[in-house]
């Protein structure tokens, strides 16, 4: 049982830098992959956050490898593998705000595979909500237009990947530690990384080996943020606030690369966030289990 005093603006505060944590990470991510084979900088981070996550373990007297079950840990880390793969590939092609606005149906996702795979209820409220956040994600993809890229698809296997690992996480989140799935999940996608090798792998840059310590630590602290706000406050007043990510996205896509969304993309981001945000909502006020 959590017996963490509720605070939920400390609640909020961490889940809001944990956004812009995870932004830091997603925007290193943008910035390298036209340097290196998607493969390549996918090992190099992953394992820099193995290594991270290991040594955070140590220091707190856990043991990496003495996990209760493997298999949920093989089936996250597997998803975990297709999820960042097709996210990476995706900024190659597409705007760093679509990216992350279109992998932002994840919950959409998630609400219908709690319906069908572990009978859920899941009333009229939510099943509308996710019709509603479906019809922002045409908004952003824009089928039928010269504006459609077929990238757009790679955005939305990350969130049916990411939907399918956090079915997989409730069923192993109260048995083991966070720390220890974050570590196994980062190991595989090393692993997976590292298949890559003989596919155009580049002699690092060295100056870029700063970057890819920053991105794997701004991951690790981003993860540590999360666990911490949901310790701290309560789901209904918290979750909401993970939103406040696709602010941070697209200010950088602005800042850095001078990606100034359409008004048609603006209108599909908020719908996304407002039927997310409800979803959320809806889910912590008729006291649903995660």
């Amino acid at each position: 049982m959590n017996t963490t005093p509720v605070n939920n603006l400390r609640g909020i505060a961490f889940l809001v830098a944990a956004g812009l944590f995870l932004t830091t990470n997603d925007g290193i991510s943008k910035w390298l992959v036209p340097h290196y084979p998607v493969g390549q900088l996918l090992f190099v981070q992953a394992a820099l956050i193995t290594l991270i996550t290991a040594i955070v373990m140590r220091l707190r007297g856990e043991a990496p490898l003495a996990a209760r079950r493997w298999r949920p840990h093989f089936y996250r880390g597997g998803l975990y593998v297709i999820g960042s793969f097709a996210f990476v590939f995706a900024l190659r092609y597409l705007p760093f705000a679509e990216v992350v606005a279109i992998a932002f149906a994840g919950p959409m996702f998630m609400t219908l595979f709690g319906r069908f795979f572990l009978a859920e209820s899941v009333g009229w409220h939510r099943l509308g909500a996710v019709v509603v956040g479906f019809v922002g994600v045409l908004f952003v993809i824009r089928p039928g237009t010269e504006a459609m890229h077929w990238a757009v698809v790679l955005p939305l296997i990350v969130a049916l990947a990411d939907a399918a690992r956090d079915l997989v996480t409730r069923k192993m989140a109260g048995g083991e530690s966070s720390l220890r799935i974050v570590f196994t999940t980062g190991s595989m996608l090393a692993i997976a990384g590292l298949f890559t090798a003989g596919w155009g792998w580049q002699a690092l840059r060295l100056q870029d080996l700063v970057w890819f310590a920053i991105s794997a630590s701004a991951f690790v602290v981003a993860h540590f943020l999360m666990v911490e706000a949901f310790r701290h406050g309560q789901l209904v007043a918290v979750a909401p606030f993970r939103y406040v990510q696709i602010i941070w996205t697209i200010l950088a896509g602005m800042l850095f690369w001078g990606e100034i969304p359409t008004p048609a993309v603006f209108v599909g981001i908020g719908i996304i966030c407002a039927s997310g945000i409800y979803i959320a909502w809806r889910e912590a006020t008729v006291g649903r289990v995660r």
